[in-house]
This record gives C-alpha cells, sequence and structure tokens, in this order.
C-alpha cells in the first residue's frame, strides 16, 4: 500500500513541477521478473523509473545510509527498497536482489552504481552484470533525461524542468564466453547494458 500511495503522489508532482513524459510504454512488461535498468544522474531517478513502470511495483536498491534517516528510512523500508552497503564486500544484496526476481518481482537498478558527477553515462560496476548474469532475467533499459537539471548532484533545491523517462525494448543478455576471468564477463555485461540505454538517449523523438 506504501508503495502505490508513494507512486500515485509522486506522479503529480512530477506531472506538475517537471511536465513528466514517458516514452516507450508499450515496451513494459505486463508481469515479471524483469529488470529496469537505468542511467543515474540524481537522486530523483528511483521515483521517475518508479512512476514510469505503471505495470507493476519496481523494487529498488539503495545504499544502506539511506535506512538510517529518520524519515527516508522508514519510507525505503515500507516501499521494499534493499539495503546496499557500499565497500562492504557482501554479496547479500545480490542475493536479495536475484531472490525478488525468483519471486517473479520487478527490480531497479542503476548500472553506473552511483550517480553520475556531470549527466554522462558513466562505466558500469562488475556487480550490476553479475546480477544480470546470475538472474538471467530479460532486462528493460531506460534512459531518463532531465533529471540532473531539475536537481543536480550536490543541489538542494528542484529546479523545474522536462523530465522524460524513455524506455527501450526488452533485451536479453547470455553470458560471454569471450573472456576467462569472470570479473571481465560481469563487466562486459555491465558495459552492454550500458552501451544499449545510450543508444536510447540519441534516437530521436
Amino acid at each position: 500500500m506504501a508503495y502505490f500511495i508513494s507512486r500515485l503522489i509522486l506522479k503529480v508532482l512530477l506531472k506538475i513541477l517537471f511536465r513528466f513524459e514517458v516514452r516507450g510504454s508499450e515496451n513494459l512488461p505486463r508481469k515479471g521478473p524483469f529488470i529496469i535498468a537505468s542511467n543515474h544522474a540524481s537522486i530523483m531517478d528511483p521515483a521517475v523509473v518508479g512512476v514510469a513502470c505503471h505495470t507493476m511495483p519496481v523494487t529498488f536498491m539503495a545504499k544502506r545510509e539511506l535506512f538510517d534517516v529518520r524519515v527516508l528510512g522508514p519510507w525505503v523500508r515500507a516501499v521494499g527498497c534493499i539495503p546496499v552497503e557500499r565497500d562492504s564486500g557482501s554479496f547479500k544484496p545480490l542475493k536479495d536482489a536475484v531472490q525478488k526476481l525468483k519471486e517473479g518481482k520487478a527490480l531497479g537498478i542503476f548500472p553506473e552504481g552511483k550517480r553520475s558527477p556531470d549527466g554522462r553515462l558513466q562505466k558500469a560496476e562488475a556487480g550490476i552484470g553479475l546480477l544480470l548474469s546470475k538472474s538471467g532475467a530479460p532486462i528493460v533499459p531506460v534512459y531518463v533525461s532531465g533529471t540532473d537539471k531539475a536537481l543536480a548532484r550536490g543541489k538542494k533545491f528542484i529546479r523545474p524542468c522536462k523530465v522524460t523517462a524513455h524506455i527501450g525494448k526488452i533485451i536479453s543478455i547470455k553470458e560471454t564466453t569471450e573472456f576467462s576471468e569472470r570479473r571481465k564477463i560481469y563487466e562486459s555485461i555491465g558495459e552492454k547494458v550500458i552501451n544499449v540505454i545510450s543508444r536510447l538517449k540519441d534516437e530521436p523523438r
């Protein structure tokens, strides 16, 4: 219930403040499991992706610090976020994410891991490739534009502007056998996802 109420409120705010538009809604699966993979330039991005995905609730992975914030903590728990402790080396968040997919859920990820400092797509983290490899779930690529201007990294106040979520066609990325080292395989998978998201950015309206 908390997720659906939050999504409704966020949808209204995005429409009013940012003239929010979703392109490619027809590419969204009607049921899970599937992974939504998006670029990441602002703390607004999870809200934008969650509102854009109207067919199913989306489970996001969120940094552990957010769960300790007085107001935000109870909310991220209520909407079902998976806590991630950066640089801990723990595989538990990835295992929890794979379990959600096995349950038929939709999982939202940001292959870059952290927000881009300048709005441009960054290199994917190897952990994302591992998640994609282990789950085998189909991937829905999304390119979000405008959030880097609406609420830029390091800024405290929003700036009304146009925000768009461009949803691409479902892709399936099978584990490549080009490399002998597992890390290189995972990096290659992440790079392929980033390339697909990048092409969405360059597609004409």
